[in-house]
């Protein structure tokens, strides 16, 4: 009798085991977040985090719905810029897609390579964030008055939300 348990019991021990383990594997830890936005509405990029496939940051300011994107540039440089296209910024469609090697505008369909996401302040170009430059290595904190000061340019824009 005590043998009859003591394989049931056992193998299930090991089993539970290996469920923890394979599931504490696979959860990302907490610092893998690529950004953060603190008590204030600033908002800070950890630039460790970014990767060369875009990072989208859905936010808010002025009750009005925004985005940003990160990614980083064959240079190793993370670039950031707001997620509408400014030549395009009054219409719904002008948001950021994903294609390989950088984005495309959905209203124009103009590509963008990652070396110039956030690389001009004019034209036909994603959104560039004032005051923010490519860096390669350190967090990156965009002052809440900064999105405030942009939300305007979002005022039309639809882009369905993952």
């Amino acid at each position: 009798m005590e043998q009859r348990r003591f394989s049931t019991v056992v193998p299930g021990i090991l089993l539970a085991s290996l469920c923890l383990l394979f599931s504490a594997a696979v959860a990302q830890p907490q610092n893998s977040v690529p950004w953060r936005l603190d008590d204030q509405g600033n908002l800070t990029i950890h630039t460790s985090n970014v990767t060369a496939e875009p990072v989208f940051i859905p936010l808010q300011s002025k009750g009005t719905r925004m985005e940003l994107l990160a990614l980083r540039a064959k240079d190793g440089t993370v670039r950031v810029a707001f997620n509408t296209c400014q030549a395009c910024s009054g219409s719904p469609r002008a948001w950021f897609g994903v294609e390989k090697g950088g984005v495309v505008c959905q209203n124009c369909g103009n590509f963008f390579p990652a070396e110039q996401v956030g690389a001009s302040a004019h034209g036909c170009n994603p959104l560039a964030v004032p005051g923010v430059q490519p860096t390669a290595t350190g967090d990156i904190t965009i002052p809440a008055a900064v999105l405030a000061a942009h939300a305007s340019a979002f005022r039309n824009w639809k882009r369905e939300m993952p």
